[in-house]
């Protein structure tokens, strides 16, 4: 190792001829400045800022514990070698406590001993200087990284707000039928998006979706889904949509024209209060939707592709009377996440027997679930709700 940047200060008596220990520094390559008081020493490690600092102690006449202190008030990380042919112990001893790094004993002709001293003690401080190097942009990095965050998390909380305002008030009655949600997002922002709204012919669509993914991604395509959902309101007669699975094709189509790269399961219904009937079609979404009334309840099982991925999907509609008083209890496929039971068929028919035993309200499902006493759910859940009461 030859050092080039800064080289070694060695601070020693000079005889007035060159030492010993200068020949053999200047013989294995070092770079070296000599200087013999405090002052000079002081003055070369604030404009030369050397690599090491030799003091040899034979015949020095400075306060030695002195020069340590101020040289390590300039540089606490200045490697400080003490040389001496006939050391006192207990004086090395204190110096070394002062601050000194390392002790050579020199009685001359130690070239590969002093070079390999003097190279480890310059590696050892080159490696702490990396390290406090890549501690401090380390440090730099995680602050910025947090200052990102808190930038990140604003625009999420501001998203949010959006995204709550796009829903729908909940509860809300139409017709002696009210309507109620909640959605538990996994993250700040949700995929899950449930809407319902009047037609002009006096019929309510309703739907729940689960958009593929989590977070900003997938909460941007529910910004979509509520602008389909205000042009179907609007222009529902125009647009010749007959039945629900003419809606989920027309949703697909559209979906299609916006090149997403995710993927939306929906199930959709149109009540009809007047004749009590409830037309529905389904685009994947899992699980079905539950019916209960007359004591009894069932999933209302229907076939159907996701939307926004296959160009001519077919969906199929049904339709089932409803009975005086009725719930519909939909949720989104996050809540199986949470339920304890091992396989899907029974999670299934857990939430058709927490549906029977008068669990129909959204937080009645909500704690019966375990979805409330959750702290960090995996995956988004979605509760919806729609109950008739004659």
């Amino acid at each position: 190792m030859k050092i080039v940047d800064g080289g070694l200060l060695v601070v020693e008596q000079s005889p007035g001829t060159e030492s010993e220990l200068q020949r053999l520094l200047h013989d294995i390559s070092f770079a070296t400045t000599n200087v013999t008081t405090e002052r000079d020493c002081l003055s070369k490690i604030r404009t030369s800022k050397p690599d090491l600092i030799l003091l040899s102690l034979d015949e020095l006449l400075i306060d030695v514990h002195s020069l340590i202190r101020e040289i390590l008030k300039i540089d606490a990380d200045l490697p400080i070698i003490l040389v001496s042919v006939n050391g006192d112990e207990e004086k090395l001893v204190s110096l070394l406590e002062a601050g000194a790094t390392d002790f050579l004993r020199f009685v001359g002709g130690q070239s590969a001993l002093l070079k390999y001293v003097i190279e480890k003690n310059i590696q050892r401080h080159t490696i702490q200087e990396d390290h406090f190097a890549a501690e401090e942009k380390l440090e730099d990095l995680n602050y910025k990284l947090g200052e990102n965050l808190k930038i990140l998390e604003r625009d999420q909380q501001a998203g949010f707000r959006v995204q709550r305002g796009m829903m729908p008030a909940a509860p809300m009655t139409f017709s002696k039928v009210t309507f109620d949600h909640r959605i538990f997002p996994s993250l700040i922002l949700s995929g899950d998006f449930i809407d319902y709204f009047k037609l002009l012919d006096g019929r309510t669509v309703f739907y729940i979706a689960d958009v593929s993914g989590h977070g900003a991604s997938s909460a941007f395509v529910t910004v979509l889904l509520k602008s389909l959902s205000r042009r179907l309101q609007n222009d529902y007669e125009s647009l010749g949509l007959k039945t629900p699975g003419s809606i989920l094709v027309w949703l697909n189509r559209e979906l299609l024209q916006c090149d997403l790269e995710q993927h939306v399961t929906m199930f959709l219904g149109i009540l009809d209060c007047d004749e009590s009937t409830l037309e529905y079609s389904n685009a994947a979404q899992f699980p079905a939707a539950i019916l209960s009334g007359d004591d009894r309840a069932e999933f209302l099982e229907i076939g159907g592709l996701p939307l926004g991925l296959y160009q001519t999907p077919e969906y199929d509609s049904r339709s089932v009377s409803l009975p005086i008083q009725f719930t519909i209890v939909m949720f989104s496929d996050g809540v199986f996440e949470i339920m304890p039971q091992q396989t899907l068929k029974a999670k299934e028919e857990h939430l058709l027997s927490v549906v029977k035993c008068g669990k129909r309200n959204v937080d009645a499902l909500a704690e019966q679930l375990g979805i409330e006493s959750t702290r960090d759910v995996p995956d988004d859940i979605a509760v919806f709700t729609v109950a008739g009461f004659g």
